[in-house]
């Protein structure tokens, strides 16, 4: 059986690499899944390979720029499958933008603050009551190292990173009493689909490789065992905590 049999799970940004590579994970540990992209059309391929794994598996289109599909999703997502166990906030912007403090367009700083911090508050406000109500559950939320430190040039993604893993602690901080945990994941330099060689190239002339410990680069599924580790039950006992998934980067 798997370590989230039974359980009954929301993930937002499924159709990145890294937000497929953790609802196949989740799927092949026994969780049924509710998937969601800003294009529904691109979960396609991914539903059907979940499907044959023996879970059940929907998906569901929202821009998190526009409220009216977040409430759509809470509440499509909450009857998919009479509940959820787990939500998983993997939201990527189409654009993470470039600039710093002055350059960075208005429009930027703004589509980042909705797509990484108001549309998963929106959404959470939503459904953070119902999980309470039924017992309570795990919110799983993916940050940066933008978030943690600053890193020129990524000012908007970083602060809305920031912003969202402040976020999480509020969560569970204010609905912990209802058993609702709230947990998030770093990754560091990681290895996403076929990113390798051009990853290692700029690890390597940026210096960024002799800042990791462990002197190599990371992989998805070190990402993906983090993420169900801190979804399950076996992390019943922790909540407001992130774990770096960095190779020990200093």
């Amino acid at each position: 059986m798997g370590r989230l049999a039974g359980k009954r799970a929301l993930m937002t940004g499924a159709a990145g690499l890294m937000g497929s590579d953790l609802a196949r994970a989740f799927a092949r540990e026994g969780a049924d899944l509710v998937l969601t992209t800003r294009t529904p059309s691109k979960l396609a391929p991914l539903l059907e390979e979940i499907r044959g794994l023996g879970v059940k598996a929907e998906g569901v289109g929202a821009d998190f720029t526009h409220g009216d599909q977040i409430d759509r999703l809470a509440e499509q997502a909450w009857s998919a499958f009479g509940g959820l166990d787990i939500v998983v906030l993997t939201s990527q912007p189409t654009n993470p933008g470039a600039g710093d403090l002055i350059t960075t367009p208005d429009e930027t700083w703004r589509e980042l603050q909705e797509t990484i911090v108001w549309g998963p508050l929106r959404l959470m406000r939503q459904l953070a009551p119902k999980m309470m109500d039924s017992g309570g559950g795990s919110i799983v939320t993916v940050i940066s190292s933008t978030g943690l430190n600053p890193t020129p040039g990524f000012d908007a993604y970083g602060m809305a990173k920031g912003a969202l893993w402040l976020m999480t602690r509020y969560m569970a901080k204010e609905w912990g009493k209802g058993g609702v945990r709230a947990n998030a994941f770093n990754p560091g330099s990681i290895i996403t689909g076929d990113n390798e060689a051009a990853l290692m190239e700029t690890a390597k002339r940026t210096g960024v490789l002799d800042r990791i410990s462990l002197g190599r680069l990371g992989w998805t599924r070190e990402c993906v065992s983090a993420a169900i580790y801190l979804a399950s039950d076996e992390a019943s006992f922790t909540s407001g905590q992130l774990i770096n998934i960095d190779g020990g980067r200093f």
